[in-house]
């Protein structure tokens, strides 16, 4: 009998663990160790025509991730870096990454 309400227990507990389509993270393809690795917004933005976005972002890397800035630096910041909003990506992934973040953000 115990095990029964265990089990429904666990079956409730767990229900609740699902994810919306939506909120699920873009996952980068396997990478070249050669290929150079990038940043993207979550939200899709750039900074390229945005200074306050360059200069955040020129902040959050300065405080996350540690010289030399190669690719096992930036992985090693991948933790640091999500938690203030950006996804490790190659280089030739960031465009199309981008554009399914703004896609999912509405814009």
């Amino acid at each position: 009998m115990n095990y029964r309400l265990l089990a429904a227990l666990a079956v409730i507990g767990l229900s609740g663990c699902t994810s919306l389509e939506s909120s699920r993270p873009v996952r980068m393809a396997s990478i070249a160790p050669e290929e150079g690795l990038t940043w993207v917004r979550t939200d899709g933005q750039s900074g390229r025509a945005n200074p306050a976005l360059l200069d955040q972002f020129a902040a959050d890397r300065a405080a996350c991730v540690a010289p030399p800035a190669d690719n096992a630096a930036l992985r090693a910041a991948e933790s640091c870096m999500s938690a203030r909003g950006y996804v490790l990506v190659a280089q030739s992934q960031a465009a199309a990454t981008a554009a399914e973040f703004r896609r999912r953000q509405g814009y």
